[in-house]
């Protein structure tokens, strides 16, 4: 018995071991990928392991019969779909819908960091995608996630004049491999975008990434679920409670338009406060109530911080 458990174990490796193998040779070829192109074979993000987004999960959940069994789409007489495109506000949850779909696909997933990518090889990026796309597309059951996909504009690397026709190359090496995705291959491209208006519009034409879901910020009863989750991950992690009763009544209003990541931020700043305590021999106790209201209002003000940095103001 225990030979037969871990033979899937074995083949996952050598799976993985092959993949990064590949990715390694194209490395030598063209430059170094690390922190560009990131590959996993059969992932463990579970949607229950996102807060939120009922209407988002429930959208690229039904995407995994394109993976799982697209034969059904053969019995009603019709192809499957072949991607689609995410689109909300960053730090709400694009990526880990890709991932979790490529979870209960038990699909291995490709992440290209797109913005990432075309940073480092600009309008030479686009050979290198043809031939990442060809490995991917390659795999048996696979989910390739297009992050940032308003990259392939280019417009954070060159003047809006020459922007249009660099890119142009880069959009049509993906289209290319859109299209080329044979019908019932077990391939599906999951796109993330927080801009729509830089998206080419050839992406999103029929047979490629035709379908579209929004991902918006949540609600107050998104984010209490978003924190419940948070608070048990850390937890289990520590294994010990970690913090005191919660008053939600008073933590979730000034947390209005907070992303989930920008969430889990507030409660790894406040558990870090904690640590550095306990680092000067403070006496710590549990996070507290006012301890989040606290490290909510300083996110906030370096938050002003960040965005005057980035549009010139401290220039």
């Amino acid at each position: 018995m225990a030979q037969e458990k871990s033979q899937p174990t074995d083949q996952a490796w050598a799976t993985q071991r092959r993949l990064e193998d590949l990715l390694a040779k194209l490395g030598e070829k063209y430059g170094d990928l690390a922190g560009r192109v990131e590959v996993r074979h059969r992932p463990s993000t579970t949607f229950d392991q996102i807060g939120g987004l009922t209407a988002a999960k429930a959208g690229i959940r039904g995407f995994a019969t394109v993976l799982a069994n697209p034969e059904l789409y053969r019995r009603w007489g019709i192809t499957p779909p072949k991607g689609v495109l995410l689109y909300g506000p960053p730090g709400t949850g694009k990526s880990l819908l890709a991932l979790a779909l490529a979870t209960i696909s038990e699909a291995t997933f490709f992440q290209l960091k797109l913005r990432n990518l075309t940073s480092k090889f600009g309008p030479n990026t686009a050979d290198l995608l043809q031939e990442i796309l060809a490995i991917a597309v390659g795999e048996s059951r696979v989910v390739i996630f297009l992050d940032e996909v308003d990259a392939l504009s280019l417009e954070h690397l060159l003047p809006p004049a020459e922007a249009p026709e660099a890119s142009a190359r880069l959009v049509a090496a993906v289209a290319e491999k859109l299209d080329g995705i044979e019908d019932f291959a077990r391939v599906f491209v999951v796109a993330a975008t927080s801009r729509t208006d830089a998206v080419d519009p050839s992406l999103v034409a029929p047979g490629r990434l035709d379908r579209i879901i929004e991902v918006p910020l949540p609600d107050p009863q998104a984010q209490q679920e978003i924190f419940l989750l948070k608070k048990a991950q850390t937890e289990q992690n520590a294994g010990r409670r970690l913090f005191a009763d919660l008053d939600f009544r008073s933590i979730l209003p000034p947390m209005g338009g907070m992303s989930g990541a920008e969430i889990q931020e507030v409660i790894r700043r406040a558990l870090e406060t904690k640590v550095q305590g306990a680092g000067a021999g403070e006496e710590v106790g549990l996070v507290t109530t006012q301890d989040l209201l606290q490290e909510i209002d300083g996110y906030r003000r370096i938050k002003e911080v960040v965005e005057k940095i980035r549009y010139g103001q401290y220039l």
